[in-house]
C-alpha cells in the first residue's frame, strides 16, 4: 500500500435523524484504504436532495446514526490499498462515496470515475450523482418515438434527462420557472412549460394536442403528483424520483383509473443498473457529454467550506437554485 503523510481528517456527521442542525464537523484519525480502496482527498463535495430524505430519517432508504454525510464528490487519489489499480494523483469523481462531505474519504475503486480534460473538481462534483441518476431513469420506460415530460428540467437531473431523451428519440416537454425556461429547449425539448404560470398539466395537454404525454419524470411528489397524472395519456407512466414537496398523500387506486390506467412507479436506481460498472458507465457518459455540452451543467448556486456543512446543507433545503458544494479547501466566510 502506498501511504500518506495526513495523519487525521475533518468529516462531517449526522448524530441522529433531523435538519442541518444534527450536522457536526470533527476531526479523527485517517482511516488507511483496506484492499481494493483508495484515499481520496476531496477538493469538492456536492450536496444532493436524497442526502437530507436520508438524514431525516423518515425516507424510504435508512442509515444508521451517527451518520457520515454525502455520497457525491470529486477529487484526488492519495493512497491505495493492496490490489487497488488506480494511481495516487489520478483525478476523479463518483457517487456512492459514504461519508463523502469530509477532507479525506476512503472509495472503493470501483466507485471512482476518472475526470476527463476539459472538467475541473467542481463540474465533476455537480455532475456525477445526476448522471447516475438521470442515465438510470431514462431505462425505466421505452420512450424512443414517444413523449415525455421532464419536471425540474433546468436542474441537475433534469438537464442530463432533457439531453439524453431527446438524443434518444423522445418528444420532450421541459418544465422550468423563471429565468430558466430556455434551458430545456437549448438542450433538445420541443416545448418549454413556465411552471410559474397557469395550470402545467393544460399546457402540456395543449402541446400535446390533447393527447397527453407517454411518461412524466417527477422529482417533487406531493404538491405535483395530481398535475402529473393529469398530464399522462392513457397507460402512461408517472416515474417519481424524488419528493423535494413531501410524500404523496391520499390517493386511491380510482385515481389511476379515472386517469386513463396509468402507472405510476417509484424509482429505485439499484433496479436500472447492473453493479457499479454500469454505475461508473453512466458517469462517465455524462462527464463527456458535459464536455462537449457545458449547458447540461448546473450552475453552482453557492460554496461552503466543510466547517459550514450544516449551513450547506440549509442552502440546498431552501432551494438554492443551483448545485451547493463543500469545498473543504475553502476559507471559512469564503463561500
Amino acid at each position: 500500500m502506498q501511504s500518506t503523510k495526513v495523519r487525521q481528517r475533518r468529516i462531517a456527521r449526522a448524530q441522529r435523524p433531523g435538519g442541518p442542525e444534527v450536522i457536526e464537523v470533527a476531526v479523527e484519525d485517517l482511516p488507511e484504504p483496506g484492499p481494493g480502496e483508495a484515499l481520496v482527498r476531496v477538493e469538492a463535495a456536492g450536496l444532493n436532495h436524497a442526502d437530507s430524505l436520508i438524514r431525516s430519517g423518515g425516507y424510504v432508504v435508512t442509515m444508521p446514526f451517527p451518520l457520515a454525510v454525502g455520497v457525491e464528490a470529486a477529487g484526488t487519489v492519495v493512497a491505495a490499498g493492496d490490489g487497488a489499480e488506480v494511481a495516487p494523483g489520478s483525478r476523479v469523481c463518483g457517487t456512492g462515496w459514504l461519508g463523502s462531505c469530509a477532507d479525506h474519504v476512503v472509495v472503493p475503486v470501483e466507485r471512482l470515475v476518472p475526470i476527463p480534460d476539459g472538467l475541473g473538481f467542481e463540474e465533476a462534483a455537480s455532475v456525477a450523482h445526476a448522471g447516475a441518476a438521470a442515465g438510470a431513469l431514462t431505462r425505466v420506460w421505452p420512450l424512443a418515438g414517444k413523449r415525455a415530460a421532464v419536471w425540474g428540467a433546468a436542474g441537475a437531473v433534469g438537464r442530463l434527462l432533457v439531453a439524453w431523451l431527446s438524443r434518444n428519440g423522445t418528444e420532450v416537454i421541459g418544465i422550468a420557472g423563471g429565468d430558466r425556461v430556455d434551458i430545456p429547449v437549448r438542450l433538445g425539448a420541443v416545448h418549454v412549460v413556465d411552471r410559474t404560470a397557469g395550470d402545467v398539466a393544460e399546457v402540456v395537454r395543449e402541446a400535446t394536442g390533447g393527447h397527453g404525454v407517454d411518461a412524466v419524470f417527477d422529482p417533487v411528489a406531493g404538491s405535483t403528483f395530481r398535475t402529473s397524472l393529469a398530464m399522462l395519456a392513457p397507460r402512461g407512466c408517472l416515474i417519481n424520483y424524488g419528493q423535494l414537496s413531501g410524500a404523496v398523500a391520499g390517493t386511491e387506486f380510482a385515481d389511476l383509473f379515472n386517469a386513463g390506467g396509468v402507472f405510476v412507479t417509484k424509482f429505485n436506481a439499484g433496479a436500472y443498473v447492473d453493479g457499479y460498472a454500469d454505475v461508473a458507465a453512466l458517469i462517465g457518459e455524462a462527464l463527456h457529454l458535459a464536455v462537449e455540452r457545458p449547458e447540461v451543467l448546473s450552475p453552482v448556486a453557492a460554496r461552503f467550506p466543510l466547517t459550514e456543512a450544516a449551513a450547506a446543507y440549509r442552502a440546498l433545503e431552501s432551494g438554492a437554485a443551483g448545485k451547493v458544494l463543500v469545498v473543504p479547501g475553502l476559507s471559512q466566510g469564503t463561500g
